[in-house]
């Protein structure tokens, strides 16, 4: 090899070191900029006394999640809907709407994000549906004390199971094509299953309006 060719091999083999010259290599991605707030869930519908916790997450100038920033503080902005605790929790009172805003602050700079609440008052009958697919539909309900629950029974046969209710209920036999009703006049949640299909659940939930 000549001195030339050799002078090119040490040139090319520099260059590769450095990850192939031109801009001298890899240059580090940009850093994080805390752009935007999140909040979740964004448009909460509930229930009179429901209750849930918000969570507010800081995002960067490309949408990513960031960590490591203070968290957020909420507070209630308009309405009286709902009640509302600094760290987010939120506890449906009575029937309306309200507006809840997130904020963090972080290196002098604040972002904030709102959420919109809508809270339904509790009813006074709900109807479930003991489906052919081994459902209980919906497989939660919601009603005031001295409320009635229908269950309407389709052509596949099941029944209503209460699992420790905490007060006395009658169960529901085994019927198909059929509809059968319970009341409840105390506070608290009702479990229970069809004892024919495994995983078929439900849940009432009573409360004093």
């Amino acid at each position: 090899m000549n001195i030339v060719s050799r002078s090119c091999v040490a040139l090319m083999a520099g260059l590769a070191a450095c990850g192939g010259g031109g801009d001298g290599g890899t240059q580090p991605p940009p850093p994080a900029v805390f752009t935007s707030l999140v909040v979740s869930p964004a448009n909460p519908n509930m229930v009179d006394g429901d209750t849930i916790q918000m969570t507010a997450t800081p995002r960067d100038q490309n949408g990513a999640a960031m960590t490591g920033l203070p968290a957020a503080t909420f507070q209630l902005v308009t309405g009286t809907a709902v009640s509302v605790s600094g760290a987010g929790r939120v506890i449906a009172q009575q029937a309306g709407a309200a507006t809840i805003r997130a904020s963090v602050t972080s290196g002098g700079t604040t972002k904030e994000a709102t959420a919109n609440a809508t809270v339904t008052a509790l009813a006074a009958t709900a109807a479930v549906a003991a489906t052919t697919g081994n459902a209980f539909t919906p497989d939660t309900v919601k009603i005031a004390t001295n409320g009635q629950v229908t269950w309407n029974f389709g052509t596949t046969a099941h029944n209503v199971t209460f699992q420790s209710p905490p007060a006395p209920v009658a169960n529901l036999g085994t019927q198909s094509s059929s509809s059968e009703a319970r009341v409840f006049a105390t506070e608290g949640r009702y479990p229970y299953l069809c004892t024919i299909h495994g995983g078929m659940n439900g849940v009432v939930i009573v409360r004093s309006p």
